[in-house]
């Protein structure tokens, strides 16, 4: 067993009678009663409350004020829940106030050294955002709805400001794409799939109806669909230009990925892309020279003159601010 399970052992042996010798848990992770030692030490310095007595009927117990499970974190772990924790609150997460709880058990857990450093490490990290209430007790609602498989009644201001429109949805999922909640759902009105933005739900109630998910659903295929499809139908409508662009295989898959709905063919070391014309005039041309030697632009022409004129744009200001 691993260092860390055999410890979490130890701290459910200590929970399930009130005191246990050394020898007597080393015979039950089958390890020597040396490395039950430097176990209990690693356990202790972690915060665990393990007493020790000695005597004939003597023994290592936990203090009786310790109900809750044990924190078995690494340094890096705890940093870890405590920036994401700062993600979740920045972005109207709907159950921010149990998740001050939580973290407040962390903390009260924590000896000195991890006090001291996640005190370094959260000080100077934060997200910050607006904040809208009614946004985050949407979600909460939303939430509860998706876990339940409960069908919702909303108004729904699809046109923002036009009036809201009462739909009857089967909430399928709650996602956060691109700074914004959305909710994935099965409108009744509609009969198919579609996505709401949580900000545009201007009322929701609960029904006494139930829902169930088709199996083969997927969040993560529904969503790059519907986005795919989305910045599709945005280049159809303008006018568009062909890109060609080659390098090594990984450049290509990162580009393939980042233009995913632009991607008209593709190989081992070339794509082909109809992207706006606006984006190849007015974006393109210092995207790409940020990536240097590692693509060519085959086609067209006007793109290559684009960005020999942002590099040679570069090199003049570097050269007229020369370090001296």
């Amino acid at each position: 067993m691993a260092k860390w399970d055999n410890m979490l052992t130890i701290v459910w042996l200590l929970r399930s009678r009130k005191s246990i010798t050394a020898s007597e848990m080393a015979e039950k992770l089958e390890t020597s009663v040396r490395t039950i030692y430097r176990y209990i030490d690693s356990l202790c310095a972690s915060g665990v409350p393990i007493v020790s007595e000695s005597g004939h009927e003597g023994g290592y117990y936990l203090l009786e004020s310790f109900r809750e499970a044990p924190l078995f974190f690494e340094l890096d772990e705890l940093k870890s829940m405590f920036h994401a924790a700062s993600f979740a609150q920045g972005l109207n997460y709907p159950y921010e106030t149990e998740l001050n709880k939580a973290l407040d058990k962390i903390q009260h857990r924590l000896n000195g050294k991890q006090q001291d450093y996640i005190e370094r490490h959260t000080s100077g990290f934060d997200v910050i955002s607006a904040q809208n209430e009614s946004v985050a007790f949407l979600l909460q609602q939303v939430e509860k709805a998706v876990a339940e498989s409960r069908t919702l009644d909303v108004f729904y201001d699809k046109r923002r400001g036009a009036g809201p429109d009462k739909r009857r949805i089967d909430p399928y999922a709650l996602i956060y794409k691109e700074n914004n909640w959305y909710i994935i759902a099965y409108c009744h009105l509609r009969q198919a799939l579609r996505t709401f933005r949580i900000d545009r739900v201007t009322f929701l109630t609960p029904t006494e109806h139930f829902f169930k998910r088709p199996r083969e659903f997927s969040v993560r295929e529904y969503v790059d669909r519907q986005w795919y499809q989305r910045w599709r139908a945005l280049e159809m409508r303008e006018p568009t230009v062909n890109v060609h662009l080659q390098g090594n295989t990984e450049m290509v898959d990162y580009l393939c990925h980042y233009f995913n709905h632009c991607l008209m063919e593709r190989n081992d070391y070339e794509a082909y892309f109809k992207i706006s014309a606006e984006r190849v005039s007015n974006m393109l041309p210092e995207f790409l020279v940020s990536f240097g030697k590692c693509i060519q632009v085959l086609e067209p022409e006007s793109l290559r003159i684009a960005m020999a004129e942002v590099a040679n744009g570069l090199e003049k200001y570097y050269r007229l601010n020369e370090l001296h």
